[in-house]
């Protein structure tokens, strides 16, 4: 068996391989990995967050169902980021190698409107928590100028340069133990060509490979913690 750091290259490897077959073959794929898992009705509903970014130019639900409680999901999101619990992603590509936590962090279970939740391994930037309902949803989200890397409101007058984002992660108890763990990422840009090749192109097929990771390393992380308790 290989030990962990072997595991997390690999594991690696081939997420890199899966981010770049997606993006090159995203043309095809995007029907389909745009609605990964999710039900046409959850695809039309409204989740908490969409106001954030309520014209999206790109927009992704992906859901799984998982055979533990609300309250045994809910505490890997509340250490999600550098830093803290990982991204349960690839971990070589989005948390510097380090493996994401396979355990509850009691330090790390505090999370509030205003946070930030470190996206790199060096913390230099983050996500923004813009909403926050615990063992139900949590919202994070925000607008950048593109020019200097500053908080920004894209409806300012003059506002040419922007990049809006929102990740939404909605967790419903189905009764029985058991939880339906949906996902919406929704994006604004302001509109070129390049952006358009940037953010639909490479950022929306790359964020779906990385957070279906994510969804299944949760649902085996919840469904382990459900089992030992």
């Amino acid at each position: 068996m290989p030990d962990k750091k072997t595991k997390t290259i690999l594991e690696g490897v081939v997420g890199a391989a899966a981010v770049g077959f997606t993006i090159i073959f995203s043309p095809i794929l995007r029907s389909r990995y745009k609605r990964w898992g999710a039900m046409e009705a959850e695809l039309k509903r409204p989740f908490p967050g969409d106001e954030f970014v309520p014209l999206p130019k790109s927009e992704l639900t992906c859901a799984i169902t998982i055979h533990a409680s609300p309250e045994k999901v809910w505490p890997w999101f509340a250490q999600l980021g550098c830093q803290r619990g990982g991204w349960y992603s690839y971990d070589l590509l989005d948390n510097g190698g380090r493996p994401s936590a396979n355990q509850i962090l009691p330090e790390h279970q505090h999370l509030e409107v205003g946070d930030v939740v470190k996206a790199v391994p060096n913390g230099s930037f983050g996500f923004p928590v813009a909403a926050i309902d615990p063992e139900r949803a949590l919202v994070l989200a925000g607008t950048l100028d593109t020019r200097t890397g500053q908080p920004a409101d894209p409806n300012q007058p003059g506002q040419e340069a922007y990049f809006s984002g929102d990740q939404t992660f909605v967790i419903e108890d189905l009764g029985n133990d058991s939880s339906r763990l949906l996902f919406r990422m929704r994006t604004d840009w302001d509109p070129s060509w390049l952006n358009g090749l940037i953010y639909r192109g490479i950022l929306e097929p790359a964020s779906f490979v990385m957070g279906r990771k994510m969804l299944i390393n949760i649902k085996q992380r919840a469904e382990r913690l459900a089992a030992r308790t």
